[in-house]
């Protein structure tokens, strides 16, 4: 499916994580995407990814293999009562481990995963212990345990309380994950054969088909599924009606199958699977065959996305490109000291990636007229403040220190805010006062400081969303651009907190201004259709070009100032 409905400019991100669905290790190279700077986006639910949804399978699988460690261990404890507080210990603790540690890496890693499957054994001995059984044998106990509650009580509480799910306000997540876990756990726990709603067909029917359907979903989704009311009832039927014919098909066929025939079918599916993905990435049979001028205005754009990030762009004309850094070299974008020019004033561009592809466009405008011009790019640098990690607070302190070295007359900030910053204010907020403490440091070794403002923030994987788009659906284009309104509002907190900088120095220079239309913020140019965001939400060459007189403005602002 893949090949037949995805542009080539898909493939690659695809056959990856097709490879590693098949080696049940979706959710590790999830982890690796995500702790890589330019492939964290491959990684997230709009990059057209096939396989995503199989992160949940391949933890599954791995957990089925670390199980019978667990389960064989805990046979040393004879009383269910010491097994079920083991794994009620197992579970607290593990949750706390969970909490504790960065969401992206928790979320997909199995061993912190492990409190939600203790709970499914906490409700295993729990059941035992009301029946009076152990998972292995009956044990002989004095008087039988009696709960204040019936099952069906609980039961309809806890699907009640299950239902909060389904509020449109959005739970927070820590508060979500254990109070779903727990409420299934007691809910299995249960498991009351006298419960009316058990017995319904239509719901023990869907729990049939439910596998399938949740291997089928997000492939459909994917493809077909856009913000039309036609394409929702689309892709729900097919959904349905896939399964269904899976199920009956094939699924139920398998399940009637006796070890000599399930041990012969699961060799011709690895083996027909591994031949698929030799085929995809050798045989011409796969190769798409686009409209000329689909081609072109595809491959336009991909340039347009990967020109700017070539190194040679700003690493040809400098005399240094090395520097000391206080963390591992890797977060370290960029750094230039650019030849001397024939003007008076020092420079010093600093930012996150997003300065990366901003400091030769910006560099242009000057002709030279500088003394010094330093350009210095670390994933993870807001220059005016710091997140929760430890990338962005060695950043933070890494900026600092090269400002009091260098002592520029003139400090640009070019970086994209993301992160805290777009957290709601707070009264006498912290994130707004740690920003007023960085800028007076700033002001003692600086004569200038002109702050790159907010700027819309792009769909994640927009450029081949666009892309995608731009083959099956030409004519539809323009629901990809951002709703201002939204876009303004999301940006509201980071230019509250930028407006309460008190700083007599401090300049702002504005892009988002310029992809202005209507109520929109464009996202792609009409005429040529080149987009103007990349796939990691930074500008292309064709966005660039749209704020080149905000640059010649603010640097003839620059030089008239100072």
């Amino acid at each position: 499916m893949v090949h037949l409905f995805l542009g080539d400019f898909l493939w690659e991100n695809n056959n990856r994580y097709s490879l590693a669905s098949l080696c049940l290790v979706t959710n590790q190279l999830i982890i690796h995407d995500q702790g890589d700077y330019f492939h964290q986006f491959a990684a997230v639910p709009s990059s057209i990814n096939f396989y995503l949804h199989l992160w949940s399978l391949s933890l599954e699988l791995q957990f089925y293999l670390f199980v019978p460690i667990l389960f064989f261990g805990m046979q040393i404890l004879k009383s269910s009562y010491l097994k079920l507080a083991t794994v009620v210990l197992i579970t607290v603790f593990g949750f706390t481990a969970f909490a504790l540690i960065l969401d992206k890496f928790a979320f997909n890693f199995m061993f912190l995963r492990i409190w939600q499957f203790s709970a499914g054994f906490c409700a295993l001995f729990w059941s035992k212990i009301l029946s009076k059984k152990l998972p292995e044998k009956e044990e002989s106990r004095g008087d039988s345990f009696s709960f204040p509650f019936e099952e069906k009580e609980i039961v309809t509480v806890s699907l009640c309380i299950l239902a909060v799910c389904l509020l449109p306000k959005e739970l927070e997540v820590l508060v979500l994950r254990p109070l779903v876990t727990f409420f299934t756990a007691i809910i299995i726990a249960c498991d009351a054969p006298n419960v009316q709603f058990w017995k319904s067909e239509t719901l023990v029917y869907i729990g049939d088909i439910s596998y399938v359907l949740y291997l089928v979903h997000w492939p459909i989704v994917t493809i077909f599924l856009d913000n039309t009311i036609k394409s929702y009832i689309f892709c729900i039927l097919t959904i349905l009606i896939a399964s269904i014919l899976l199920h009956h098909l094939f699924e139920k066929q398998y399940l009637k199958l006796e070890i000599r025939g399930i041990i012969p079918l699961t060799i011709l599916l690895l083996g027909a699977n591994a031949y698929l993905q030799y085929s995809v990435r050798n045989d011409k049979f796969w190769k798409v065959d686009l409209p000329a001028e689909t081609r072109e205005i595809i491959d336009k754009n991909i340039a347009s996305s990967t020109l700017l990030w070539n190194e040679a762009t700003w690493k040809d004309p400098c005399t240094e490109i090395v520097t000391e850094t206080p963390f591992p070299k890797k977060n370290l974008g960029g750094y230039c000291r650019f030849p001397r020019g024939n003007g008076t004033l020092s420079i010093m561009l600093i930012g996150n990636s997003y300065s990366r592809n901003l400091v030769e466009p910006i560099r242009a405008h000057f002709h030279y007229n500088y003394s010094d011009f330093i350009y210095m790019s670390v994933y993870s640098n807001y220059v005016l403040y710091s997140g929760n990690s430890v990338d962005s607070q060695q950043a933070l302190q890494f900026s600092k220190q090269q400002v009091e070295l260098y002592k520029p007359d003139v400090l640009l900030v070019v970086s994209r805010y993301m992160e805290e910053i777009k957290d709601p204010v707070q009264s006498n907020d912290p994130l707004a006062r740690q920003m007023n403490e960085n800028v007076a440091f700033y002001e003692k070794f600086v004569k200038k400081l002109y702050i790159l403002d907010a700027h819309p923030l792009y769909h994640e994987y927009f450029l081949h969303i666009f892309l995608h788009h731009l083959i099956t659906q030409h004519n539809n284009l323009k629901f990809l651009h951002l709703d201002k309104k939204l876009a303004d509002q999301e940006m509201r907190p980071v230019k509250k907190r930028l407006a309460q900088i008190t700083c007599s120095k401090c300049h702002f220079f504005d892009l988002s201004h310029v992809f202005v239309e209507d109520d929109k913020y464009l996202t792609f140019d009409k005429r040529t259709l080149l987009s103007f965001a990349d796939n990691t939400v930074h500008l292309t060459s064709a966005g660039i070009e749209l704020c080149e007189p905000v640059f010649e403005k603010t640097v003839r602002e620059i030089m008239q100032n100072s």
